[in-house]
């Protein structure tokens, strides 16, 4: 028997209770007390069927001779294999050799991968029995005779439908020396502290990852998130809204791929490279699922000549079907662990039999669109947050500087659309005598460029707390075919996630139909045709209503006019950006002053002076932006390579502004030399706005 010692290690218990048994009969034997008689008669009886027993049966393997060279071997346990053993596996244990490998990993195990994001269980430890390479064996292939250990892990993840275990192999090819615990494919969770360098004890550890596996089964449901950081497979960085949609995106991926593509995605050697190159996961039962072995030939080399060497595979055979054995509920009743048998994930009560040690080892990866990308993406679960989360200050929509009746108008319909689609009989009641037509609300939002449409939609989503699935023109396609198919789809996922859709810069799909232009006419007409059988909240945005089908009128059930900012108006939002950039100063800890009444008269100024060269909401933030910047300049002593002091104290004054109106005069005066006229007029002109 050579090292691990694998037999020694899983029979330990079995050895010592024979030993026990040995001690009490030969030492009642030798004082021949009554006490020790009945109480090895009883050990007999209680022993019957038993495998000590069995062994016990035996004239020699009962003697003192045997009780003397099974006390060696228990010294031997003791003082060589076991110490070693707790020594691998205990905190102060931050290196190891090859051969102390199997010591590191038993089934039951939680471990990490590398990056120490996925966490898993082990389920079985195979280890290649001893071998010594021939000199002369060929390099070039010598690396499938190297011994390895190999590690069947599992972790939970969702294909759609079923939660269940997902199998995952790894393998440590032998080394020299000594390797850090930490640079194996994967680790023990206790040292992920240390590898993370922010975590400091395994509690702290498994509570987040607890925290995320509950996070994970949260977000199974079609969920409304907010996403913060990279994508997981185009490495894209994400700062906004998402829908998590698990079942839709794995539908949209199948139709991507190649038909060669969609084979077994997993079970193999990997870790996280491995996992983030798949979408559907494979689950399935591993209740029968053998542990595979790695059978390798004798060792011939002079080591192991002439010995009789103890093939001791069983015994990790045996260990790692007693594992998976224990995780099944000895009653029919119960529902066996989601680490080894998959359940359909179909309502909330399936929640009920998951544990703790179940969350740790939940999927860290989920699916989601993007509603700014409008891109299916594989997100990390750490970098999302709930949208009631973040709402922390008013909303979008109590900011929106509007004509008066237009918000209470907006909130009215909006609100009554999902009373009457939460009611009980909303999906019974008839609105229009063509059942199915007149479900959906379309608000139709025109103007001037920049004083708050697509604001307004957002302010509304953020207030009722719903997806805002902004589309344009340029999603859609450009022949009647690809524009219905895409309008359909784009339709159909907005009514699954409660959206409100958006619509913005409608101006192709609402432009008349002219007995000339085919093309354009099946646009129109396509757009006509999905519009009426709209069920969900949709808002469309232009400012060329001048350029308006006449189709669309009896469509739209509110069209609201958003004219040029009047004074106060601009007052309003000029205080808003100016408030938005103390808050935002606030925050982060820093200092400014903002000269606010020397800009509202300058702004005040220059609104009655130049008539025909006012700014719009948008044109305010960039102008409020652009000076706070030069401020920021300013203060940071008007280097470009020096680092702006947080203590230091920023003053935003008027003569800020004053430079950012100047360009922005310069500019609109170059315009108007261009077209003879200011770009009111010229819409005009062009029949496109009033």
């Amino acid at each position: 028997m050579i090292r691990p010692f694998k037999a020694l290690v899983f029979f330990e218990d079995q050895l010592r209770q024979i030993h026990q048994v040995l001690l009490e009969k030969h030492r009642g034997a030798k004082s021949e007390s009554p006490e020790a008689n009945k109480g090895e008669s009883r050990e007999g009886e209680e022993n019957q069927g038993n495998p000590v027993s069995e062994v016990l049966k035996d004239e020699f393997t009962s003697s003192e001779t045997a009780l003397e060279q099974l006390q060696v071997l228990i010294n031997f346990l003791d003082l060589d294999v076991k110490a070693k053993m707790d020594y691998v596996r205990s905190e102060q244990c931050h290196r190891v050799s090859f051969a102390d490998v199997w010591y590191l990993f038993r089934p039951g195990d939680e471990v990490v991968d590398q990056v120490g994001k996925q966490a898993y269980r082990i389920i079985g430890v195979t280890s290649s029995p001893h071998k010594v390479m021939s000199p002369y064996r060929n390099w070039e292939t010598s690396s499938k005779d190297e011994p390895t250990v190999m590690l069947q892990c599992v972790h939970i993840d969702f294909d759609g439908k079923y939660l269940g275990p997902v199998l995952q192999t790894f393998r440590i090819a032998r080394f020299d020396g000594e390797k850090a615990i930490t640079s194996l494919r994967v680790f023990p969770i206790r040292l992920a502290g240390t590898r993370a360098g922010d975590l400091t004890s395994i509690v702290d550890v498994r509570q987040k990852l607890i925290a995320r596996g509950k996070m994970f089964i949260d977000v199974l449901a079609k969920k409304h998130m907010h996403y913060s950081g990279l994508t997981l497979e185009t490495r894209d960085e994400v700062d906004g809204q998402v829908v998590i949609d698990f079942e839709k995106a794995f539908e949209s991926e199948d139709k991507s791929k190649q038909p060669a593509e969609l084979g077994d995605n997993n079970g193999g050697d990997g870790g996280e490279e491995e996992l983030e190159k798949v979408w559907r996961p494979k689950i399935r039962s591993l209740i029968s699922v053998e542990v595979p072995d790695i059978s390798e030939s004798d060792c011939t080399a002079a080591c192991c000549a002439r010995e009789r060497v103890h093939k001791d595979l069983y015994a990790e055979q045996k260990r790692n079907e007693h594992y998976r054995n224990s995780l099944i509920p000895e009653e029919l009743s119960q529902q066996p662990s989601a680490a080894i048998y998959p359940r359909v994930k179909s309502s909330r009560s399936s929640d009920d039999a998951l544990s703790d040690d179940d969350f740790v080892i939940m999927s860290y990866r989920v699916f989601g669109f993007s509603l700014r990308s409008r891109k299916w993406e594989k997100l990390d679960l750490t970098h999302l947050s709930y949208i009631r989360g973040i709402r922390v200050r008013e909303t979008a929509f109590d900011q929106l500087v509007l004509e008066e009746g237009h918000k209470k108008m907006l909130l009215s319909l909006v609100a009554q659309h999902y009373r009457d689609k939460e009611s009980p009989t909303a999906a019974n009641e008839q609105v229009d005598i063509v059942r199915g037509k007149g479900k959906g609300l379309i608000i139709l939002l025109h103007g001037a460029p920049g004083v708050g449409k697509t604001t307004t939609a957002e302010g509304v989503a953020e207030l009722f707390e719903k997806p805002l699935f902004q589309i344009t023109c340029g999603d859609l396609g450009t022949t009647a075919e690809s524009v219905e198919h895409a309008l359909e789809t784009n339709f159909a996922l907005a009514h699954r996630w409660g959206c409100i859709l958006l619509l913005d810069e409608a101006d192709v799909f609402l432009a008349k139909r002219t007995p000339q232009d085919f093309k354009r006419n099946g646009l129109v007409s396509v757009f006509l045709r999905v519009l009426e059988y709209y069920a969900g909240i949709l808002f469309l945005t232009t400012n060329r209503i001048g350029d308006f089908d006449e189709a669309f009128g009896s469509r739209i059930h509110i069209s609201l006019h958003y004219p040029q900012l009047t004074l106060p108006a601009t007052r309003e939002i000029f205080l808003l950006n100016m408030r938005l950039i103390q808050q935002r100063f606030t925050e982060k800890k820093r200092n400014i002053t903002v000269d606010r009444d020397a800009i509202l008269a300058m702004v005040e100024k220059y609104w009655k002076t130049h008539k025909k060269m006012r700014w719009n909401g948008r044109q305010i933030r960039n102008a409020c932006q652009t000076a706070l910047a030069l401020a920021e300049f300013e203060a940071g002593g008007g280097s470009h390579e020096k680092i702006i002091d947080p203590t230091a104290e920023v003053r935003l004054s008027v003569t800020h502004l004053e430079t950012v109106s100047k360009a922005y005069l310069e500019f609109m005066q170059y315009l108007r030399k261009l077209y003879k006229v200011d770009q009111d007029r010229l819409a005009q002109r062009r029949g496109v706005r009033a």
